[in-house]
């Protein structure tokens, strides 16, 4: 698996959020329009994309393109996960926690459940 440029996530992010196993074209074009002002041609050329890439499969019916996911989100947050903490924290969980430490966007209950993962570990 590769990592994805950050429009390629936006519309993997939509797709997974869908409960429906496939997703029609133009209901992921109307979504990138509406929230990112996408154009039809920049959303069918990212699609392109991730298929060429093998995080989605195509099936055309009729006159409708259907999408089906070949790479769930848990997978993909796991890889991304992973190369992170390996590439700007060099596997070290000091490092990240270091990191962490000087953001205010860390709540009591976030260093509490961290608490928690590291007791049960």
């Amino acid at each position: 698996m590769k990592k994805i440029p950050r429009t390629e996530l936006q519309v993997m992010k939509y797709i997974w959020a869908q409960e429906e196993p496939r997703v029609a074209s133009v209901d992921i074009t109307k979504f990138m329009n509406e929230e990112y002002n996408w154009s039809k041609g920049t959303t069918s050329k990212t699609l392109m994309r991730l298929v060429e890439k093998e995080f989605l499969k195509s099936e055309k019916e009729g006159r409708h393109i259907f999408y089906y996911q070949l790479i769930n989100s848990e997978e993909y947050l796991k890889f991304e996960t992973q190369d992170f903490f390996s590439f700007m924290h060099d596997n070290s969980l000091s490092s990240m926690i270091s990191a962490l430490d000087d953001s205010k966007d860390i709540s009591e209950e976030d260093i509490k459940a961290l608490e928690e993962w590291i007791e049960s570990r």
